[in-house]
């Protein structure tokens, strides 16, 4: 059982790292579309570059990031487990 918990919560992570990099890809591509409104006069967002640009590479560092995560947890639980109760 503890295993597919932890599975689970792999998957729950790298998905919500993956939402996170969609939303900051957002972000960059509306601030970058806003910083040349300003500067020549047109607004070039569009949703197509938000999602190009994520599935180019910001994919990967959310499903790094994810997996990260839950390494670090993995082995916190791992130390937690070996250390005797005082």
């Amino acid at each position: 059982m503890k295993m597919k918990s932890n599975f689970f919560l792999l998957i729950k992570l790298m998905l919500m790292c993956l939402i996170l990099f969609l939303f900051f890809n957002f972000i960059s591509v509306l601030l970058a579309s806003v910083i040349i409104y300003l500067k020549k006069g047109f607004f070039p967002f569009s949703w197509e570059s938000v999602f190009v640009s994520f599935f180019k590479s910001g994919y990967v560092g959310g499903l790094i990031l994810g997996f990260g995560i839950w390494i670090k947890i993995w082995l916190k639980e791992r130390k937690n487990q070996k250390v005797p109760p005082e």
